[in-house]
């Protein structure tokens, strides 16, 4: 069975026409390490499920510092935000993308188009009601990490991640860490031994 439509069963019982529905609209693509998968500027048209390998998403702030907004992944730790490849508000909109997505190593991705979710709420009830249910928790998500960026310092979003994803420390290069947290790779080093010594 495709590896999104194992994931949606996690949360939902699909009928086996519903299952095959979505089957047959899904795609595998691979992407090689250093790929851009979006470019920031253009229309987010599918929602790239992860099946293996890591990447991740990005921008460019006003200072030209270049700032990850999410890591993306599948294993045992990943959240719901880590398994898609997806901005959700450019995605639903059709408008373009403040964000790049790029592989930090090989991945394969299974790819599900715009037109294709269209096509499958309107033919399926509860495929309707699960896409509404992720568009809800994409939403959160974003709410979350924005709220994160605008009310919290350094210090404290490198607290979050030890006390809510401490994982993502061993799965990620230290600048990435950085980038994450809004900081020069110089400045985490600080916040770390600050840390370790308070």
């Amino acid at each position: 069975m495709n590896p999104f439509v194992n994931f949606i069963l996690h949360f939902v019982s699909l009928p086996d026409s519903d299952s095959n529905l979505l089957e047959n609209e899904l795609t595998y693509k691979k992407f090689k390490t250093g790929d851009k998968i979006l470019q920031e500027g253009s229309i987010c048209k599918n929602i790239l499920f992860i099946v293996s390998g890591k990447a991740r998403s990005f921008f460019i702030n006003q200072e030209g510092q270049d700032l990850t907004w999410n890591f993306h992944f599948n294993d045992n730790e990943a959240k719901f935000e880590n398994y898609f490849l997806v901005d959700y508000n450019s995605f639903l909109t059709q408008t373009p993308t403040f964000l790049s997505f790029q592989a930090l190593e090989d991945i394969e991705v299974v790819i599900l188009s715009y037109d294709s979710i269209k096509k499958l709420t309107s033919n399926s009830h509860i495929l309707e009601k699960v896409a509404s249910k992720m568009s809800e928790t994409a939403y959160q998500n974003v709410h979350k990490r924005a709220f994160t960026l605008l009310t919290m310092n350094a210090k404290e979003r490198y607290l979050q991640i030890l006390k809510e994803e401490p994982y993502l420390l061993n799965k990620f290069q230290h600048y990435l860490i950085a980038s994450y947290i809004g900081v020069a790779p110089q400045s985490l080093s600080r916040l770390r031994k600050e840390i370790i010594k308070s």
